[in-house]
């Protein structure tokens, strides 16, 4: 393979590999955001069926 052709596959690979795939870390920090939302979702429904229970 000519070393033209192999940088330019090369640097597609690397386009690629930099846009389409997650680390570790950003993986850890998705998994924190979701844990966060969950989280305050769950205090937001007690909240609700608090004031719901106080309404009934």
């Amino acid at each position: 393979m000519p070393d033209e052709q192999a940088e330019v596959q090369a640097e597609a690979l690397k386009d690629i590999v930099n846009t389409e795939l997650m680390s570790k870390r950003d993986l850890t920090e998705a998994k924190i955001e979701i844990i966060k939302w969950v989280a305050g979702m769950l205090v937001a429904q007690a909240a609700i069926v608090a004031t719901l229970v106080k309404l009934l």
